[in-house]
């Protein structure tokens, strides 16, 4: 018999809690593993009050996407807020958050998991992309980008890509190297080369 925790008459909180309960399935186990199920059952609710707030397994995953993102656009400004160098600052900040080297981090470990997601559905995929975009040009990003911020941007995302792809490390090079090139060159005086 399953037990499930006390009701409560906060449905904010209860889909807080509904979120929090898929984000540590597809943290300690895959994407595979989310079922509507299991996340009911970590959540401590039944299945019929899932669905009342997620009425499918698509909408719970499209809540965990907007609540991750909202969250990595407010990251991307608040390190924005605290980079003293001006120049760059936007893709350094960009670059900084999306860092592979960094995989014990819970929010990229969510991004990444609802990237494979994304990656194996064509509709959901192109939805989630349109919404990414908007989300990281409301940082000001491509405001205060030249062309090199740009593709110092565009060069983190396919290392990050690379790294949740599993792609093999080429002769000795590793990400936190070309990482480190990448955001040497945000503090390039010349951004409009």
């Amino acid at each position: 018999m399953t037990s499930h925790k006390t009701r409560t008459n906060n449905p904010e909180s209860v889909k807080s809690n509904l979120l929090d309960a898929a984000a540590e399935i597809l943290i300690h186990e895959s994407a595979q593993k989310l079922t509507l199920n299991l996340v009911a059952q970590k959540a401590g609710v039944s299945k019929g009050g899932l669905l009342h707030h997620f009425p499918s397994k698509e909408k719970l995953l499209d809540g965990l996407f907007h609540r991750e993102l909202n969250l990595f656009r407010d990251e991307i400004q608040a390190a924005m807020e605290k980079d003293p160098v001006e120049t760059g600052r936007a893709a350094r900040a960009y670059i900084g958050l999306g860092n592979a080297s960094n995989p014990q981090d819970k929010s990229y470990i969510i991004l990444r998991q609802l990237l494979s997601i994304m990656l194996s559905d064509n509709t959901l995929s192109q939805e989630w992309t349109r919404i990414y975009w908007q989300t990281i040009k409301s940082t000001g990003l491509f405001e205060e980008s030249s062309p090199l911020m740009i593709l110092c941007c565009l060069a983190a995302d396919g290392l990050s890509l690379w790294e949740i792809l599993g792609a093999d490390k080429l002769n000795g090079i590793n990400y936190e190297d070309i990482q480190s090139i990448i955001e040497k060159i945000t503090y390039s005086k010349r951004i409009d080369q």
